[in-house]
């Protein structure tokens, strides 16, 4: 009888890190910094957080997922020294071992392509296998980064005997085409230069379950309590298409009539033009906005559109 066979798509994630944070009171210590209900990753979920500034801005987002010896953090490379140095100024006394994984390689990994783009085996991106490969060993730490899109962190040698493919190539569109399919999603990204820039729910945070309002206090709580409880949202974050395939840089402005209502959070390039998430006061919602070079965005629903209510 023959054996069946599937194909599986893998990538190397440079653009992404990995933080490990280990210790006895690895749970209790990150409870305090970041904006989620660390508690509950006792149930082997991969979970979405912020760490914040005193002032409520998000420094961060950071996928977690505990395993065996440790909680571990999946963010942005750029981001991943700063955090750890960061972080590590809270310590003082608890018994938390706070380390960059340098020796872990984020990649991708699943039975459909994430996007026809990368659909090239001259690239060495996709073999054919007999099943798909177990991602149970102690030697991968896996993050459910969204629906359809698995995230491993391992060891070069680990991917090379998982995937079969090189540990030290990736592909040159995987970036651009990983922001496309957060964009598609409505999931913000926080890079080194827009750190600081927003507080969570201008980045819909409460709305992808990033935030715990019933846990105890963590760096920036007061200002994310008071925004959700005590006074109207002004900005969220909203989904745009430019016609253009040149993408603009994080935080470029976008007006209505002339004057700055928005400003991009990510863009990527896709066929016939850019998909962008960008923070737009909620009083120039809906509307087609402009950049500076007279390129217009227009708006197109986010997949949880329905949640954002009125504010």
């Amino acid at each position: 009888m023959n054996e069946s066979t599937q194909t599986v798509h893998a990538a190397l994630l440079p653009f992404l890190g990995v933080l490990r944070i280990g210790g006895v009171d690895a749970t209790r210590f990150l409870q305090g910094q970041l904006t989620n209900d660390v508690q509950q990753l006792s149930d082997g979920r991969t979970q979405l957080a912020a760490l914040n500034s005193p002032q409520g801005r998000v420094l961060a987002l950071l996928r977690l997922h505990r395993a065996e010896d440790a909680i571990y953090a999946l963010l942005p490379t750029d981001l991943v020294e700063t955090v750890a140095a960061l972080l590590r100024r809270f310590v003082l006394r608890s018994k938390v071992d706070l380390q960059v994984a340098a020796d872990l390689q984020a990649g991708w990994i699943g039975t459909s392509p994430l996007s026809p783009a990368l659909v090239d085996t001259t690239c060495d991106m996709t073999r054919t296998v007999s099943a798909m490969p177990g991602l149970t060993s102690t030697h991968v730490v896996s993050f459910d980064y969204a629906p359809g899109r698995q995230v491993i962190a391992v060891t070069p040698e680990a991917w090379r005997s998982i995937t079969g493919l090189s540990a030290s190539r990736a592909h040159p569109l995987i970036e651009n085409e990983w922001t496309a399919a957060d964009i598609a999603e409505g999931l913000p990204q926080v890079g080194a230069s827009t750190s600081g820039q927003f507080v969570p729910q201008m980045l819909n945070l409460d709305l992808l379950d990033a935030i715990s309002f019933r846990k105890g206090c963590y760096t920036g709580q007061e200002i994310v309590a008071r925004t959700q409880h005590l006074g109207r949202i002004k900005r969220r974050m909203f989904r745009y298409r430019l016609e253009s395939r040149t993408a603009p840089p994080p935080l470029a402005a976008l007006a209505k009539d002339g004057t700055k209502v928005a400003e991009v959070l990510t863009a990527a390039e896709r066929a016939g033009g850019v998909d962008l998430l960008a923070v737009t006061s909620l009083d120039a919602r809906g509307a087609t906005l402009s950049l500076d070079d007279g390129r217009t965005a227009v708006p197109i629903e986010l997949p949880y559109e329905g949640a954002l209510g009125s504010d």
